[in-house]
């Protein structure tokens, strides 16, 4: 599919023109708005962005831990409840079954993978100063942000794509009963 390139990089707000997935021509007069997904990203973006922006010096206090940490938590249990989302669509939708699953699986890792390199819970090298000495893993808090915005916004664009099936199934359907009172 091509998306028409717009302000921000989100076509026109997103449009989507082309054939699609489903076997049907978008480019006929229906405009789907990719902006959704765009919102629907914003607080995790926010939130990684958080997690990964934190200074980078070595000696943070117990404050700043714990709030790294309850970032990285408030991450876990987004992508937790976003992923039961994803399986009842699945579970609905037997065609991208395996697609939004696989998807859903991969957030679910790299939303467990951000709170374990958040946890707090097992650092013991306290400084004479009350500060906690720690080697953070930027990198692969960087790694599992990556994952996890892909698989989301995999998982949001299969959900797009069960939406617009059910829009033309819809429209088609009043089509048909339109045609057959007119005949």
């Amino acid at each position: 599919m091509a998306a028409s390139p717009g302000p921000a990089g989100v076509g026109g707000a997103g449009a989507v023109y082309g054939s699609g997935p489903l076997g049907f021509a978008l480019d006929s007069g229906l405009e789907i708005k990719t902006r959704s997904v765009e919102q629907t990203l914003l607080p995790l973006v926010s939130q990684i962005t958080t997690l990964i922006n934190h200074k980078d010096n070595t000696k943070k206090s117990d404050k700043t831990l714990q709030a790294i940490q309850r970032v990285g938590q408030a991450v876990n249990l987004a992508v937790g409840r976003f992923v039961k989302v994803g399986e009842a669509i699945a579970n609905e939708n037997w065609d991208l079954k395996e697609e939004i699953n696989i998807a859903c699986i991969e957030a679910k890792q790299a939303g467990e993978t951000i709170a374990a390199l958040t946890d707090i819970t097992n650092l013991n090298h306290l400084e004479s100063d009350g500060q906690i000495t720690i080697f953070t893993d930027k990198t692969g808090v960087i790694k599992a942000a990556r994952l996890l915005l892909s698989s989301v916004t995999k998982v949001l664009l299969l959900a797009d794509r069960v939406v617009i099936k059910q829009i033309i199934t819809s429209r088609n359907k009043r089509l048909t009963i339109y045609n057959l009172r007119h005949s």
